[in-house]
């Protein structure tokens, strides 16, 4: 089985080059070419304008200072478009949290001023939905494990909805949770219909509606009014799973988390409530995306953290960046699937890659590359870094607190 990734909002990707130096010039041009890791170093080394600044404190999940500079750039009465990339920024930091209402009024204030913004426009009916409810809570979190199932590589965790149980995929490349008509039927949930749609890894787009439940706990975490899209039962990856497992928690309820492990050994899943040790970020945000930084061959790259996919897969930028693989390659099409259904895609084949992640080495074997941009991301990330990769740990942990991804 392979889950999807959805991308609904990707405001800012990353693409990674490496320069000997920096001044503070530079941030424009990061900025702009999405390097976003060499846009943090530049805009909290130097006294780079405030916008940059703010965008970097988004990306790594300082969200209140970026939130007071970013009120601070807007208020400065910048030119249109300066004031439009702010209110972007803006939009994505509250949607990850959960603000809809919040995340709407900015949207429409995009709008008004760049009534071309393709993105937001079709992302709009989906905020307007979504505004009237009240936002996603804590209702409270303590340190607990439970015992996931590994399906397909994909952790599938206990919960409940109500006094309803349930099992359901884990899955961050959600930018919204997601679960199936006959699901949101046996919860009894009441569903609005969305004038919207949704681009998957397939790089098919699928309609959708909405539904928002009022409590849901998973171990020692319970979460109050959390929102999901409700998707036709004959889509993949639901079509292959039971009833009860029809469903899949997005990226609201994965950085509600905070803090947590997994070892596929034990297949058990942690949720903790203390910062991890390391202050060095290898996590970014990325709008509704997550970037996670590896090596590859000593050189940096990028890759949005899928915790959904099965397998790892590289991106057409990861063959223009290292051009003298394809000639290593079996040359062929590889069959990417999704909540749209499925696609072949031109692409060759080497018989492993080593990538430095984490702490540790991991090898994908064998490494598929991709030769054609089949999604909104696939021009700017190197690749998806699916489960296959992460499972090879005895134990992977996530913190969105350090910003930070350990394996072990």
């Amino acid at each position: 089985m392979r889950t999807v990734s959805v991308m609904v909002l990707t405001l800012f990707v990353a693409h990674i080059r490496m320069f000997a130096q920096t001044r503070p010039t530079d941030a424009e041009e990061f900025y702009n070419s999405h390097r976003w890791f060499e846009l943090r170093n530049v805009a909290f080394e130097h006294n780079t304008d405030v916008f940059f600044r703010a965008a970097a404190e988004a990306a790594f999940h300082q969200d209140r200072r970026a939130e007071e500079d970013l009120r601070q750039y807007i208020a400065s009465h910048p030119a249109p478009d300066q004031k439009v990339r702010a209110l972007e920024v803006l939009v994505g930091m509250e949607f990850r949290a959960a603000q809809y209402e919040d995340a709407l009024l900015h949207a429409r204030q995009i709008l008004s001023l760049k009534p071309d913004a393709q993105d937001i426009a079709n992302f709009l009916p989906t905020l307007d939905a979504l505004a009237p409810f009240v936002r996603q809570t804590v209702i409270s979190r303590r340190p607990s494990s439970v015992r996931f199932e590994l399906f397909d590589q994909n952790l599938v965790l206990p919960l409940t909805i109500g006094k309803v149980s349930a099992n359901y995929i884990l899955d961050n490349g959600f930018s919204l949770s997601g679960m199936t008509e006959s699901e949101a039927k046996r919860l009894k949930l009441t569903v609005k219909t969305v004038s919207t749609h949704i681009d998957t890894m397939s790089g098919a787009s699928v309609g959708v509606r909405i539904a928002v439940v009022p409590e849901l706990a998973i171990g020692g975490l319970h979460l109050g009014n959390v929102a999901f899209y409700i998707l036709p039962d004959e889509q993949p990856p639901f079509n292959q799973l039971p009833s009860g497992h029809r469903g899949i928690l997005g990226l609201q309820v994965v950085l509600a988390l905070e803090h947590f492990a997994w070892q596929p050994g034990s297949s058990t899943f942690t949720i903790y409530r203390n910062r991890s040790a390391s202050s060095h970020a290898n996590l970014a945000f990325d709008g509704s995306s997550i970037l996670a930084r590896l090596s590859f061959h000593g050189t940096p790259i990028d890759m949005s953290l899928d915790l959904g996919a099965v397998n790892t897969i590289l991106y057409p930028s990861f063959a223009r960046q290292f051009p003298n693989l394809e000639k290593e390659g079996l040359v062929g099409r590889q069959r990417v699937t999704g909540v749209g259904g499925s696609a072949l895609i031109e692409s060759f084949t080497l018989p492993s890659a080593d990538f430095e992640l984490g702490g540790k080495t991991v090898t994908l074997k064998p490494a598929t590359v991709l030769l054609e941009d089949n999604n909104s991301t696939t021009g700017w990330f190197r690749g998806n870094l699916g489960m296959n990769l992460l499972n090879e740990a005895s134990s992977a942990d996530v913190d969105f607190r350090s910003m930070r991804l350990t394996l072990k």
